[in-house]
């Protein structure tokens, strides 16, 4: 990880929760709420200015941030320094009407929610909003061979409503191996069907019998067919592929002409073992593969389509998080591949800042990894556990309908129990990422 990315990182996390606290901050502001301090990052106080009596600082450790309303500390995240207040003042927190109350709690999540939307907006506005619409149909795919036409809008793929590519990654990400797609989709008249389409593999041909995934600009292998496993002497999971035939593998064309011209020859491969350069000798076998789906989505750059993808986009995002958990407590992924803290967040935008090829390049992803944990923060807040915004959202839900407040014994009681979840929740959260970090 280099400095700049490290750097990156905090900044993107720090902005966020700056962004969410300033929701809190500005709506306040308009209800007339009294607030004493708005501060962003926490720690001692490096800079500080009063205006309208309201200390704004900037403190020594770059996470978080936080506002402070005059006479509570527990609705809204923040510190309360001078006790020195009248408890009948109407512009304290607790003595404002709860909706707004309501409104000042939810304008942390909304605004985080806004920046998403903005952000993928100007994403899609200067790269183009891929829609759910059959952009083209390639040869040898499944959907060559089916009713769906070119022009046709894609509307749900099983069961999955498909409003964005995510939509269709998470239909693919619940999929079983073997069972069909059933896809429901639009003619451009209106005219609304639906097919079933069944898996089918293609003839065999010459392959290398292995799987493998791209980390920066190096080609891991991650499963051996048994058929060509042959121990130390061929291909292992871990392995670095670099050449076959003194073809970088990297040239992807050219890799695939050579094995499928190679009929049973065997062929010298240059790999790394260990980050130990090694030339083995393999021998391509004839495998079948599963033909592709084939679904290939328009680009588009319409105003319409680029405010739309916009929106949808954030939602999918919360969408593919539910789903993940779902799997998680299914057992179908592993805890470590679907939790994330900030130690995570600064490393995938310290990859993206080393690994990005061009300063457009790695603006676009910096910007994506933006929008995705704006919702996430967003969402996240707004769950009814102590001391998230969600909670809170919940007991003034719970007053209204009582028709007089909670006691204060059980506000402190649930909010220390939601506490010491959330500390414990980030103490594993964070373990999951030095795990990621050295490879444990």
């Amino acid at each position: 990880m280099t400095v700049l990315g490290i750097l990156a990182g905090i900044l993107i996390f720090g902005l966020i929760i700056v962004i969410h606290e300033l929701g809190h901050f500005l709506a306040g502001r308009f209800f007339k709420f009294k607030i004493t301090q708005f501060s962003i990052f926490m720690g001692p106080v490096l800079f500080e200015r009063e205006k309208n009596g309201i200390r704004y600082n900037i403190k020594a450790f770059p996470i978080g941030a936080s506002v402070s309303f005059a006479g509570n500390v527990s609705e809204i995240e923040g510190e309360e320094e001078d006790p020195d207040f009248d408890p009948d003042d109407p512009d304290l927190f607790v003595n404002k009407p709860r909706w707004q109350r309501a409104i000042v709690i939810a304008m942390g999540p909304i605004l985080n929610f806004v920046t998403a939307f903005l952000v993928f907006t100007i994403i899609f506005t200067t790269q183009g909003a891929i829609t759910p619409v059959i952009g083209r149909e390639d040869a040898n795919t499944l959907i060559e061979q089916s009713d769906i036409e070119v022009g046709d809008r894609i509307v749900a793929l099983n069961g999955t409503h498909v409003y964005t590519t995510l939509d269709l990654s998470i239909a693919e990400m619940v999929r079983e191996a073997d069972d069909p797609w059933t896809i429901t989709y639009k003619k451009p008249s209106g005219e609304r069907k639906q097919t079933t389409i069944y898996p089918e593999k293609s003839a065999p041909r010459p392959m290398l019998g292995i799987s493998y995934i791209e980390d920066n600009g190096r080609y891991i292998i991650q499963e051996v067919n048994q058929s060509v496993d042959h121990g130390v002497e061929g291909f292992q999971k871990g392995d670095a592929v670099i050449s076959i035939e003194g073809i970088p593998f990297s040239e992807g064309e050219r890799i695939t002409q050579l094995i499928g011209e190679s009929e049973g020859k065997e062929l010298t491969a240059e790999i790394e073992r260990g980050r130990v350069p090694m030339t083995i000798t393999v021998k391509p076998i004839m495998l079948e593969t599963d033909i592709p789906l084939g679904l290939i989505m328009t680009l588009s750059k319409s105003a319409k389509d680029v405010l739309s993808q916009g929106f949808h986009y954030p939602i999918s995002v919360i969408r593919s998080t539910f789903r993940a958990l779902g799997m998680l407590f299914a057992g179908k992924i592993a805890v470590k591949d679907s939790l994330a803290g900030p130690i995570a967040i600064v490393s995938i935008a310290a990859e993206t800042v080393k690994q990005g090829k061009t300063f457009g390049e790695i603006a676009t992803d910096l910007a994506s990894l933006l929008g995705v944990l704006s919702v996430a923060v967003g969402f996240t807040n707004l769950l009814p556990i102590p001391p998230l915004d969600g909670n809170h959202l919940l007991l003034i839900g719970v007053e209204a309908i009582r028709r007089k407040p909670l006691s204060e014994k059980f506000k402190s009681v649930t909010g220390m129990i939601g506490l010491i979840f959330i500390l414990l929740a980030g103490v594993a959260v964070m373990a999951l990422d030095l795990t990621r970090l050295f490879g444990w």
